[in-house]
């Protein structure tokens, strides 16, 4: 009995000390800032923001399947990402000129790891593929 009495007193004030201690919570207190800068920095932020908007997209990787240059090449390309978005339809691909090269790219990843993935995934398909830093469009929020 004397254990069980010892037991259950025990218990009783952990318990009592496992209590949260409640606190008056204050309201936040509205704050009037005064800033004081050159103008000028006014105006580099200004500039900064028209650079940002002007460059769409971020830094990250594609993988490049397909490169192709003189007659047809165009036409040679195209008919390579009608192909590629039959087989991978999820995956978004861009044809990009940069002369005299067609070349065919695809996905948009944030890391390496991520486009190392993909091209493990379209290997067997696409032999010559490899992966580029580009710029990709702002990943969707999943």
């Amino acid at each position: 009995m004397r254990i069980f009495l010892c037991l259950f007193f025990f218990i009783l004030a952990i318990n009592g000390w496992s209590q949260p201690a409640t606190e008056p919570v204050e309201e936040p207190r509205q704050l009037q800032l005064d800033i004081r800068q050159d103008a000028r920095i006014s105006l580099l932020l200004d500039a900064h923001k028209e650079v940002v908007t002007r460059e769409r997209g971020i830094n990250g990787y594609r993988v490049q399947i397909y490169s192709d240059s003189g007659n047809q090449s165009k036409l040679r390309t195209q008919r390579r990402k009608a192909d590629f978005d039959s087989k991978f339809p999820g995956v978004e691909s861009y044809i990009i000129y940069d002369a005299p090269d067609f070349k065919l790219r695809v996905g948009n990843f944030r890391t390496r790891l991520d486009a190392r993935r993909f091209l493990e995934k379209i290997a067997r398909e696409y032999r010559s593929a490899y992966i580029v830093v580009d710029r990709i469009e702002y990943p969707g929020f999943e």
